[in-house]
């Protein structure tokens, strides 16, 4: 039987709601309601699903269906509807009623802006998905649900606007989710590593947003979102370089200022990855390109230093690392607290023990601030990694391992596709990258559209 079936498969566990009772009426039947506590709002199946039924014979809920697959019922069950069984059938009725506890939607934590909305995504995909259809009010908006994972399979909702998303990327969205190998989804790295047209590169292929409109307006544009229930985000694909270097605030504030801190933002990646590279090619390969004065006053400041340029900046880059992981990991209260003084400390108690010169420190604290003006965390990343990479290329070469190192992470990111999409797109002609790629131009000058 169906009831036994279902008995069986979720056995004897505590949060099991398992309540049999009698239906009024002309001809009562026996009944039972099977749902999962926390998961179900017990209330309105109260309300409106036991207490007609048990006077009346009949209910009158209003989000309901038919269910004869058992594998069915029991996800339903467990993603916190409630299932209703008739004594002798093989078919449930499934009650749309989950009512487990959320929290409410919030400010941005990562990507605020001063001129622009203030809500976020939340746990609840449902609420996510509302958000979306409240600012993307058309006919054309399509939601396809999906589910992730092999054994406890995970709610994920694919967004695109019909007309603007490209067909076969829509569908080969799809198809990849469909291939998401693990049984269980327990991070975001399994949705973006199958969304990945390489799944060995350490640039980002896939974007993801904690901002309702952000996703809009990318949607918009011919992008597909992917909302996964669980996540506070939304993934957006294809994501192409130029997409990384963006932030809400560019589009709210006036364009004059939106361009000069999308400058800087460029500015500042690159200046990130060069400074400790060139400064190394510099003081170990190349003395004759520093001004006399410079160089001697870098020579004196090692004078009591035993270890080598490379080893020095290495180091403090490291240490620096250690330093950004540990004020992640720490609580907030106090994990600002130590990242500074650490900071402060370490750099002083080393330039005081001779360990590393002063100008090592200049150099490392202005790689670390150039490089947090990268808006997007899995660029920034990427850049923490390609730095290091540069950084060894110049320590055995000089200004030449340095150059090459940069040809080589050129040609790879022109080489790298997302969904197809060419990376570098947006720079493939002057106009479009002065447009909307390295500059945020008036809204009349560039296009809106596929990348």
């Amino acid at each position: 039987m169906l009831l036994e079936q279902i008995k069986q498969i979720l056995g004897e566990s505590g949060d099991i709601i398992k309540l049999d009772f009698m239906t009024g009426g002309v001809s009562p039947r026996a009944a039972t309601i099977i749902a999962v506590d926390g998961l179900v709002n017990t209330r309105a199946v109260g309300v409106e699903v036991i207490e007609p039924l048990t006077l009346h014979g009949i209910t009158w809920f209003a989000a309901q269906k038919e269910e004869s697959n058992v594998n069915e019922i029991v996800r339903s069950i467990l993603s916190g509807d409630a299932a209703l069984i008739f004594d002798g059938e093989e078919k449930a009725t499934v009650f749309d009623s989950k009512g487990f506890s959320l929290r409410g939607i919030s400010e941005p934590g990562q990507e605020n802006v001063i001129k622009g909305p203030k809500d976020s995504f939340i746990e609840a995909i449902r609420t996510n998905t509302a958000l979306i259809r409240r600012r993307l009010n058309t006919p054309s908006l399509r939601l396809v649900d999906v589910k992730l994972g092999k054994e406890a399979q995970t709610n994920a909702v694919v967004v695109y606007l019909d007309g603007k998303a490209e067909p076969e990327k829509v569908q080969e969205v799809l198809k990849r989710l469909e291939k998401v190998s693990e049984k269980f989804i327990k991070s975001t790295s399994s949705i973006e590593e199958s969304l990945k047209d390489s799944r060995w590169s350490i640039f980002p292929q896939v974007m993801y947003t904690e901002r309702p409109d952000k996703l809009c307006a990318n949607i918009a544009e011919g992008k597909i979102g992917i909302l996964v229930d669980g996540y506070p985000l939304a993934f957006v694909v294809p994501a192409v370089f130029n997409m990384l270097f963006q932030s809400g605030e560019d589009y709210s504030q006036n364009y004059a200022h939106g361009s000069y801190v999308r400058l800087l933002r460029y500015v500042g990646a690159f200046l990130s990855l060069i400074i400790p590279a060139f400064y190394v090619a510099i003081t170990t390969f190349h003395h004759e390109m520093l001004p006399t004065n410079l160089m001697l006053s870098i020579i004196k400041s090692k004078q009591a230093v035993s270890f080598t340029t490379f080893l020095e900046v290495f180091s403090l880059l490291v240490a620096f690392e250690i330093l950004i992981e540990a004020g992640i990991r720490l609580p907030k209260s106090i994990g600002q607290a130590v990242s500074i003084i650490g900071g402060l400390v370490v750099g002083d108690a080393a330039v005081s023990a001779k360990l590393i010169s002063p100008a090592i420190v200049v150099v490392v604290a202005t790689t670390g601030i150039c490089g947090f003006v990268v808006s997007n965390g899995d660029l920034a990343n990427s850049f923490r990694i390609t730095r290091i990479l540069l950084l060894v290329s110049a320590g055995f070469a000089g200004l030449y391992g340095l150059s090459l190192g940069l040809i080589f992470m050129l040609y790879y990111l022109c080489q790298t596709t997302s969904l197809g999409a060419p990376y570098m797109t947006a720079y493939k002609d002057g106009d479009s990258a002065i447009r909307d790629g390295l500059l945020r131009l008036p809204r009349g000058r560039h296009k809106t559209g596929r990348n």
